[in-house]
């Protein structure tokens, strides 16, 4: 829960990258679009990036543009509207230019979701008198969760020389898009490092811990000490029946 508060606060703080008003020879068109679309296993690296341009009117010399940010989560219908730094605000050209055009930027979003954003346009008077709106509606940005996942497997072990120690062997399926960084595995008091693991990968990892005793319930897990950022965070720990026999 703490890592998707983290990533929601840095979507809501997110800002506009650019803001041009110059005069051109040739005005922009009316519209709007996705700039860029980027997605990662790394929060920081998701990205989405909306332009969007007017022209400017002769009997209109104030041109105004606001941004409105909406996403779509994996299973729902509707779009919802996000309320984000930098949008849901009127942004004001400089008057005399041939156009405005305005790009608006978000990073680290959560994941799985897709976002648009939606543009509006107003020209007015220099009295403040509207005499055009416009919308328009950017496409999707799709971003997919590509996180690793890791989960644990089935738990074998056999008695230790050492007396009052077993080998345990513990089978780590990492069930994500994307490798998982080192982590740790916990068997009971034991632990052990695995330096990464491919998308789909499973190893059998050995642990050195206090025996169990037949027919109880031993807890083992997976990045025990939560360095991963994965796409599920509740399915890192179980128990395991005591694979020790009795005699």
């Amino acid at each position: 829960m703490r890592r998707a508060l983290i990533l929601i606060a840095l979507l809501l703080t997110a800002a506009p990258i650019s803001a041009a008003g110059a005069a051109t020879a040739k005005p922009p068109k009316l519209g709007a679009a996705l700039k860029t679309c980027t997605t990662s296993a790394l929060p920081v690296q998701r990205i989405a990036a909306f332009v969007g341009s007017m022209p400017a009117r002769a009997d209109a010399p104030r041109m105004q543009m606001r941004f409105e940010l909406e996403r779509k989560r994996d299973g729902e219908r509707r779009w919802r509207r996000l309320k984000a730094k930098g949008f849901g605000i009127w942004e004001r050209a400089d008057r005399g230019v041939a156009g405005l055009v305005f790009t608006k930027r978000v990073t680290a979003l959560p994941v799985p979701a897709s976002y648009r954003a939606i543009v509006h346009f107003r020209w007015l008077t220099a009295t403040g008198a509207i005499v055009k709106r416009a919308r328009s509606r950017t496409r999707v940005c799709r971003q997919p969760d590509l996180r690793p996942n890791l989960v644990p497997g089935p738990l074998t072990a056999a008695l230790h020389s050492q007396p009052g120690f077993a080998l345990y062997t513990l089978v780590v399926r990492n069930t994500g898009r994307s490798a998982a960084s080192p982590f740790s595995v916990s068997v009971g008091s034991g632990s052990a490092e695995v330096v990464r693991l491919a998308p789909g990968e499973q190893r059998a990892v050995p642990v050195t811990a206090v025996a169990c005793l037949p027919l109880t319930t031993i807890v083992v897990r997976v990045d025990a000490d939560r360095r991963v950022e994965e796409s599920q965070e509740r399915g890192n720990g179980a128990r395991r029946q005591c694979p020790l026999t009795l005699g």
